[in-house]
């Protein structure tokens, strides 16, 4: 007699990879909006750095 298979783990998940810049590089806290913001946590400004056609990146 064989013992049966057990279920594969439930996925997790987590947090998407397009938040990413939302990060504040600073605290690490999450922006409520798409970049350029300020952070409401430390007050550090988050770029807009994302290279993709259409968007801007700030200097």
């Amino acid at each position: 007699m064989t013992a049966p298979r057990p279920e594969p783990p439930a996925e997790d998940g987590g947090d998407h990879a397009c938040w990413l810049p939302r990060v504040c590089p600073e605290c690490g806290l999450l922006a409520d909006q798409d970049p350029p913001v300020m952070c409401t946590g430390c007050g550090a400004q988050i770029p807009d750095d994302d290279p993709r056609p259409g968007r801007a990146v700030t200097p």
